[in-house]
């Protein structure tokens, strides 16, 4: 059961807290909780919960677990019950390399976002597509300026960054939104679809301009919405030079969260949300809380209701890519317990069934502070997919030190970050920037390789290996399984060439220590016995080491610090040559 479930509490008609009811299991807080081999079954673990919370009840003080409720600081460990899965809280220690740079695979780095308004600059995007720090471009672009009529879609603005980002060997990250992001029109769906009978909202941004949003879990809304995802599928599905599609169509600014109320979008961030909301700031008087009544009163809007639309919205995209990855904002869809509760459901879901086929981002960032949601969705998960930061262009500068550190604790594999963040010119910006780009994801050295100056035909040669990852994650290889992306282990590649290189050899094996658990600042050491086949002629033939997905034949790229001077990005590194003797 997540954390959010297992604290459940009644408010009684007293106002001393001491008379609060609060259930809260230990095992939420459990320093050095054991992680079990096998889940217990459903009922089992709903009647475990039940009893634990009755005694836990006991041993804690009911006032204090209320607190840590409220100013919620991140334990060592938390636990899911029902999914059975210690969540340990990360210890990343940053480690530095003499002449080591960023490496940057296609799924890794640093992402310019691109306003709204600047998608139709092409020199402004190219010109940030073509720093030697960004390794791709991030927008968003509003339904309503693709598909004007049904069925018609104009996907010009996508081709022409697609375009930019091919030219200079980089990917897109892409959001289709429904609601928030173009203000110079009422609604970022297409008018087309209210005329269709769609139920709306109608609210005031924090400007006062009035805008129109549908109600996502409309039927009609929804058929609409599924047909677009298709076509959009159908378009870009084997793109190579996408990055991540957006999970979107049910909140604000391609988010997870659906009350449309910019005040509370924009100037809070998730940790103080959950505070408010915990505290009662959806109350009446708050214009959040005037929208969610609209929603539950006459649109019969429920936590059960958003999480099961949310569900059905997150299956309409794995069926329309099936090559792409896709990428979901998370933000609670409610302030408050229940907004957490839903949240913790949602990110279970799409990452337990499709794995590593969705990337989780946390959006709106304003500073170097933990969310608390997304935090512990980021520990539970960041050992099944890659996770990624977007910050807000009004980000605290002067906190980019400390987003550095926290970027290593979450895991993050890629940053989406503001023109204004990357073109700063502060000295401090610039080395948090490249501290982050440092260990964003898997960044992996190759320090030392030994094979022998010579091997006779049909006899074992022993080679070792010596690898080094300064990144903040282990190098996870898709591999799927059904619907589900499971992380497994590059291959390391050898082969054998001769005097004109064409290869003669080739050999692929898996580090005893699989990839994905390649843990920063700890040396990976192995050794492997190879034999030299039966056909091979003597002489004399060039050693090349890779790492590689042996089905797609992709190669990522690593550094090689076996030769001499500063370590250079390679494909493949030469290891030196080998005589062949009979």
């Amino acid at each position: 059961m997540n954390i959010a479930k297992q604290l459940t509490y009644s408010l009684t008609t007293s106002l001393i807290l001491a008379t609060l009811s609060l259930s809260v299991p230990l095992s939420v807080f459990a320093q050095d909780a054991p992680e079990k081999d096998e889940a217990p079954a459903k009922e089992a673990a709903q009647a475990k919960d039940v009893k634990d919370a009755k005694d836990d009840g006991l041993k804690k003080s009911k006032t204090k677990e209320f607190f840590k409720y409220l100013n919620p600081i991140p334990e060592k460990n938390y636990t899911n019950e029902s999914q059975d899965r210690v969540i340990k809280k990360r210890k990343f220690k940053p480690i530095a390399y003499p002449g080591a740079k960023p490496i940057l695979n296609p799924e890794l780095g640093l992402f310019a976002i691109i306003p709204t308004e600047k998608i139709a600059d092409t020199a402004f995007m190219d010109d940030l597509a073509a720093r030697s720090d960004v390794n791709g471009l991030s927008i968003m672009v509003p339904w309503q300026s693709i598909e004007k009529s049904e069925g018609e879609c104009d996907f010009s603005a996508i081709d022409q960054a697609l375009e930019i980002v091919k030219k200079h060997n980089k990917t897109l990250i892409l959001r289709v939104t429904t609601c928030g992001l173009n203000d110079g029109v009422k609604s970022d769906t297409p008018d087309w679809v209210f005329q269709a009978g769609v139920k709306t909202l109608t609210y005031k941004d924090s400007e006062g301009k009035e805008h129109q949003a549908p109600i996502f879990w409309d039927g009609t809304y929804m058929a609409k919405w599924s047909n677009f995802i298709s076509s959009l599928g159908e378009k870009y599905d084997n793109n190579k030079y996408i990055h991540s599609v957006g999970i979107t169509g049910g909140g604000v600014l391609g988010s997870t969260l659906v009350v449309p109320d910019f005040a509370v979008f924009e100037d809070q961030d998730s940790e103080t949300l959950a505070q408010e909301g915990a505290a009662g700031a959806t109350g009446s008087k708050s214009a959040y809380g005037e929208l969610c009544n609209i929603l539950r009163k006459e649109h019969k809007m429920s936590e059960r209701q958003l999480v099961e639309h949310w569900k059905y919205v997150g299956d309409i995209f794995p069926k329309a890519f099936k090559n792409v990855p896709l990428n979901f904002d998370i933000n609670p869809p409610l302030l408050g317990r229940k907004g957490q509760d839903a949240l913790d459901e949602i990110s279970d879901y799409l990452v337990y069934r499709y794995g590593q086929r969705v990337y989780l981002t946390r959006q709106n960032i304003k500073n170097a502070k933990h969310g608390f949601d997304q935090y512990r969705v980021f520990l539970k998960f960041h050992p099944d997919t890659l996770t990624g930061y977007r910050l807000r262009p009004d980000f605290d500068l002067a906190e980019a030190a400390k987003l550095a550190h926290m970027a290593g604790e979450d895991g993050v594999s890629f940053c989406e970050v503001p023109p204004e963040v990357l073109k700063s010119e502060d000295a401090a910006v610039k080395a948090a920037l490249n501290d982050i780009q440092s260990h964003l994801g898997y960044q992996i050295i190759s320090k030392e390789a030994k094979i022998p100056n010579n091997a006779k035909v049909g006899e074992p040669l022993n080679a070792s290996f010596t690898f080094l990852n300064l990144g903040a994650t282990g190098a996870m290889m898709p591999s799927r399984h059904n619907d589900k992306d499971v992380p497994s282990s590059y291959k390391i590649q050898l082969e054998l060439r001769n005097e004109t290189g064409k290869v003669v050899f080739r050999s692929h094996h898996t580090p005893v220590i699989p990839t994905y658990d390649w843990v920063s600042d700890k040396p990976i050491t192995w050794e492997k016995q190879l034999r030299m086949p039966e056909h091979m002629k003597p002489g004399k033939y060039s050693v090349y080491l890779s790492l590689l997905e042996p089905d797609s034949k992709k190669q990522i790229r690593f550094l090689n610090a076996i030769a001499q001077g500063d370590p250079k990005t390679e494909l493949e590194a030469p290891l030196g040559s080998i005589e062949i003797t009979n």
